[in-house]
């Protein structure tokens, strides 16, 4: 599910229409109504470069991975609702060059 995310947010060259599209099934309805907001034109990262590494590793429906880019590491919490994990949140460190 974090790579999922990650691969469905690092477009920076979508329409904001396209990009909440493709994110708001992977999210949890009140984030994805969040992410509806965001101009995907400012996410800096614009390709993965690794896989998600498990900084919080999945208990009591709970989760956080960090995900490498092409300009950064791009956290993603994950929650188990419903029988599905769902993103609630993410963040995004800018690597400094």
């Amino acid at each position: 599910m974090a790579a999922a995310f990650a691969e469905a947010w690092a477009r920076p060259d979508l329409t904001a229409q396209q990009w909440w599209e493709q994110l708001a099934p992977l999210c949890e309805p009140a984030f994805g109504r969040t992410l509806r907001t965001v101009d995907p034109a400012r996410v800096p990262a614009t390709r993965i470069t690794g896989r998600p590494v498990a900084v919080q590793p999945p208990k009591d429906g709970r989760a956080t991975y960090r995900v490498a880019t092409d300009a950064g590491t791009l956290s993603v919490a994950l929650a188990a609702i419903d029988g599905r994990w769902v993103a609630v949140d993410n963040d995004f460190v800018r690597t400094v060059r």
